[in-house]
C-alpha cells in the first residue's frame, strides 16, 4: 500500500555518452542496466602500450565535455552530437544502436570504471577525428560491446555484491548492471531539493537550470508536499503509469548520492563557474550526510528498478512506499 501523497515524474534524462550532457525525454524504456541507451557509449584516451586498457574521459575533470549537445532522431536509430561552440558547426552522427555486423572487425578496449570493467568497441576514424579535434587530445568514442553490461561496484555503499542481487530478486526484479555510468543503473532527484540548491546561489542567478549540473535520470516533482532532500531517506518507490493501469515500476533507492566537483561545471562555457555559483561548496556547509564520505555534499539518491520492459514517462504517479528506519 502506499504510505505517502502521490508524487509525478517531471522530468526524465538519458546520457547516451558518459559524461556528455543529456537528452531529455517524454518516455523511456527500463532495462536491467538502467534507462535504455543510457551511458551506451563512453570517450576514452586509447592506450599508449599493446594494452587494452583505456581511460575513460569524465566531466569531472575535462570540463571541456558539456560543450557537446547529443540529440536523438524522432525513429531513435541516430545519435547527433554538435559542438556548441564550434564556428563553423561541427558535428557527428552515429547508429544510436550500432549493428553488431557492422563492429565485427572494430578494435576493443577494457574500461575500467570504479573498479569494474566493461568492453567498449571502437567506432572508428571519423567519430576520434571529431572528438579528437574539439578536446585536443587523442579520443576515441567507444559503444558498449561484450554482454552489453558491466558488474555494479557496490562495495562503496552496499554490503556486498550479492547483497544488491538478492534485494533485487526479493522484489520481483532482474539482477541490475549497469553500462558505462559511473556506480548504480539510476539517480533520482526532487525539485524540492533542486529548489533549495538554486536557492543558494546569488539572486541574479536564482532562475538557472541548476539539475542539468545534477545530471540524474528521474526528477520527481514533490510539489509543497514533501521538504528539500526528503530523498536521503527513501528506500523503495512504486510508480503508476497514466498510459498503462496494468503497469506498475518498483524503484529502489540504495544510496545517497555524494557529489563531485562537475557540480562546478558551467555548461554554457565548458569552464569552472565562479566561485559564488559553485555548487559543491554551497551544498557542502550542511549537505555531508553520507557516513561513508562525510567530507563530500549529497544530493539525490542512486536507484535501480524493474521491470525490465516497462516504460516510464513524465506524468506517472509516484508514491513513497517505504522510507529508511534511522536510529
Amino acid at each position: 500500500m502506499a504510505t505517502a501523497p502521490s508524487l509525478t515524474i517531471t522530468k526524465l534524462f538519458i546520457y547516451p555518452v558518459k559524461s556528455l550532457p543529456p537528452v531529455q525525454v517524454s518516455s523511456v524504456e527500463l532495462t536491467n542496466e538502467g534507462l535504455r541507451f543510457d551511458r551506451s557509449f563512453v570517450l576514452v584516451n586509447p592506450p599508449k602500450d599493446d594494452s587494452r586498457r583505456a581511460k575513460f574521459l569524465t566531466i569531472k575533470k575535462l570540463y571541456k565535455l558539456a560543450l557537446f549537445r547529443p540529440t536523438i532522431d524522432d525513429s531513435w536509430t541516430k545519435l547527433t552530437i554538435h559542438h556548441t561552440r564550434a564556428t563553423p558547426s561541427s558535428s557527428i552522427t552515429v547508429p544510436l544502436t550500432p549493428s553488431p555486423l557492422s563492429l565485427l572487425t572494430n578494435k576493443t578496449f577494457e574500461v575500467s570504471i570504479f573498479g569494474t570493467t566493461a568492453i567498449g568497441i571502437d567506432l572508428g576514424e571519423e567519430a576520434a577525428a571529431f572528438f579528437s579535434k574539439h578536446l585536443e587530445q587523442d579520443v576515441r568514442l567507444l559503444s558498449i560491446g561484450g554482454t552489453g553490461r558491466r558488474e555494479i561496484p557496490g562495495a562503496a555503499y552496499i554490503p556486498s555484491q550479492r547483497s544488491a542481487l538478492s534485494l533485487a530478486l526479493q522484489e520481483g526484479l532482474q539482477p541490475q548492471r549497469i553500462r558505462f555510468a559511473d556506480a548504480a543503473p539510476l539517480l533520482i532527484t526532487s525539485t524540492a531539493s533542486e529548489q533549495d540548491a538554486r536557492s543558494r546561489l546569488p539572486p541574479a542567478h536564482q532562475d538557472e537550470d541548476v539539475i542539468i549540473r545534477f545530471r540524474p535520470n528521474i526528477h520527481i516533482d514533490v510539489k509543497t508536499q514533501l521538504p528539500p532532500y526528503d530523498e536521503d531517506n527513501w528506500s523503495s518507490l512504486l510508480v503508476r503509469s497514466h498510459s498503462d493501469e496494468a503497469q506498475e515500476v518498483t524503484i529502489k533507492c540504495i544510496f545517497r548520492t555524494v557529489r563531485c566537483l562537475s557540480l562546478n561545471v558551467d555548461p554554457d562555457t565548458g569552464d569552472m563557474i565562479k566561485r559564488d555559483r559553485q555548487l559543491y561548496g554551497l551544498l557542502a556547509s550542511d549537505r555531508r550526510v553520507n557516513d561513508k564520505f562525510p567530507h563530500k555534499p549529497v544530493f539525490g539518491q542512486y536507484a535501480f528498478a524493474g521491470p525490465s520492459g516497462a516504460i516510464l514517462r513524465t506524468g506517472d504517479t509516484v508514491y513513497v512506499t517505504e522510507r529508511i528506519q534511522r536510529t
